[in-house]
């Protein structure tokens, strides 16, 4: 068993985000034709990919690594009865193939970080056509001088900075910035560790005396722990930019 997608893959979402946040960004895009065609790089459980094909009339490509969360994908758009604009990829974002310039928006929500901010903005570029746009959630900091734990809480993402040196950095890579907002507390309680609690429990009894899932269980325990007592030093932010 993959204790690891036990706790973490069975959740309503595979970040910190809310539908309304998804509809925030999303009209931060100043105009995009009725056929246009967005991709949303890690897309998890499709949560955001759904709220997408709800505010968009052309298509949406869902890509993740994992056949479960493209499953998931499928049968939330299926729900959500928008199934019939909405495409699918298993593919890992560092091995993207589509040929360039091919989306008029690309998306990705709290999943960027696996390929880098500075890195990921550049790997996106190529598929977006020139006037296109890109929307990303990314980790940074809200306060300077952060604590040991809520350093601890990164600690395999060093990448997570302040908000302007993000900035520099969607400049740097050749995109005017739009705009930007920072995710509240309840963006990461909701819909993610709230839950995230919930299915510690459901598993905690089952799972006693097994090495494996205990290690498992301890971190994501301690993952919300870090967040409750540091959440005033970081969050995520959306940042919005045209190519």
């Amino acid at each position: 068993m993959n204790y690891f997608l036990e706790i973490y893959g069975k959740l309503p979402r595979a970040g910190p985000g809310s539908d309304e946040l998804t509809r925030r960004a999303f009209e931060s895009i100043p105009s995009l034709p009725d056929t246009s065609r967005i991709l949303d790089v890690g897309c998890g459980p499709g949560k955001q990919t759904v709220e997408l094909l709800r505010n968009c009339s052309g298509s949406v490509v869902g890509l993740d690594l994992l056949p479960e969360m493209i499953d998931r994908t499928i049968a939330e758009a299926e729900l959500a009865g928008v199934s019939d604009r909405l495409e699918t990829v298993v593919q890992d974002m560092k091995e993207m193939t589509f040929p360039e310039s091919s989306f008029d928006v690309i998306w990705s929500e709290g999943a960027i970080y696996n390929l880098g901010f500075e890195r990921g903005l550049n790997a996106l570029k190529k598929f977006v056509k020139p006037g296109g746009y890109v929307a990303v959630s990314e980790a940074v900091w809200l306060k300077p001088n952060p604590p040991t734990g809520a350093i601890e809480f990164w600690q395999d993402y060093p990448e997570v900075d302040t908000i302007e040196a993000k900035l520099d950095v969607v400049k740097r890579t050749g995109y005017e910035p739009l705009s930007y907002f920072v995710f509240p507390a309840s963006a990461w309680t909701d819909s993610y560790y709230d839950p995230m609690e919930r299915r510690i429990a459901q598993c905690e009894e089952a799972w006693s005396s097994n090495a494996d899932a205990e290690a498992v269980l301890f971190e994501a325990r301690k993952e919300i722990s870090l967040f409750r007592k540091y959440s005033d030093y970081f969050s995520y932010a959306f940042f919005i930019m045209r190519k």
